[in-house]
């Protein structure tokens, strides 16, 4: 499924402290773009080392990499970057911003005009060797929290330099974000593959587990379904349950509409030409909920097809 025929262009951000290792995670996701044209912003290009073997061209602001990507500068503001980005002649298929260290990432989030971006996710880098003391801290402490709240997924980085092996970080990120999955950023980038949409269309109803560990499902639905139905299920599944969820259904006039979950949001956007396939790829926490949730998808296509 290409998310972005006809839509808006999914927008990723990742924060984190400062020196949390955002930047390593950006280079691990340019790494395994595999063909996807991304954009990646960031506060100044010149402190952003961008791995050599990446680079193909630099000009003012903007680095052109090797596989189609670009990285450039905020210029004016982030809208104005953003919205030149999207009105360029080439626009990209995806946007990654390396938000500040002392940055709300969600509220970099909510940044750009809705009509042709959407926000696909908040991916924060966790420090093991300086989250903890650093959350103790009375003056930087609240905001090192409020970054672990508003993520949709937590990297933890630097985990193989902790004595424990990133434990004591994973167990304090699970006191202030219980719901939200932390993983660890060696673990095989599958957090990568999870925010690229790497999980292919046809993949098996259950497993293999990915390093995150997470389990994938693939829901087919038995007749045809509206969007809105699809979307209302999702809104009942419990909290936690599923990190992400995306398919091609039909919307209220008939033509192709997709629906996402990215962590806590739901989004549905019209699709003009993408084929309606009725499935719906779900990846949720190891054992969650698969028959109960996919119970809850049967039950909004019996109730789509009721007559009222």
């Amino acid at each position: 499924m290409d998310d972005r025929a006809g839509g808006r262009i999914p927008m990723v951000v990742i924060g984190g402290w400062l020196g949390a290792g955002k930047t390593t995670l950006v280079n691990r996701l340019l790494g395994q773009a595999q063909g996807e044209r991304i954009a990646v912003v960031v506060n100044d290009i010149g402190k952003v080392a961008v791995d050599a073997d990446l680079v193909q061209a630099g000009d003012g602001d903007t680095v052109e990499l090797t596989n189609g990507c670009v990285c450039c500068s905020i210029g004016d503001s982030l809208a104005v970057t953003l919205r030149d980005l999207v009105l360029g002649e080439r626009p990209p298929e995806r946007i990654v911003v390396e938000a500040s260290g002392v940055a709300e990432p969600d509220r970099v989030a909510a940044y750009g005009d809705r009509r042709r971006i959407r926000p696909d996710g908040v991916v924060v880098a966790v420090d093991a060797l300086d989250v903890t003391p650093r959350a103790s801290d009375p003056v930087y402490g609240p905001l090192v929290s409020r970054q672990i709240a508003a993520a949709d997924v937590l990297v933890v980085t630097k985990a193989d330099l902790a004595d424990d092996g990133g434990t004591a970080a994973r167990q304090w990120c699970a006191s202030v974000a219980a719901d939200t999955p932390a993983v660890m950023a060696a673990a095989g980038g599958s957090w990568i593959r999870l925010l690229l949409g790497g999980l292919a269309a046809n993949a098996p109803v259950l497993g293999p587990a990915l390093e995150v560990p997470v389990e994938v499902a693939v829901w087919e639905a038995p007749a045809p379904v509206k969007s809105c139905d699809v979307a209302r299920a999702l809104a009942d599944t419990p909290p936690g349950e599923l990190l992400r969820a995306k398919g091609v259904f039909a919307g209220p006039d008939g033509q192709s509409t997709a629906v996402h979950l990215a962590g806590r949001r739901i989004d549905v956007e019209a699709r003009p030409g993408a084929e309606i396939s009725g499935r719906l790829v779900l990846v949720g926490r190891p054992g969650w909920d698969r028959a109960g949730i996919l119970a809850l998808l049967d039950r909004a296509v019996r109730e789509c097809a009721t007559p009222s």
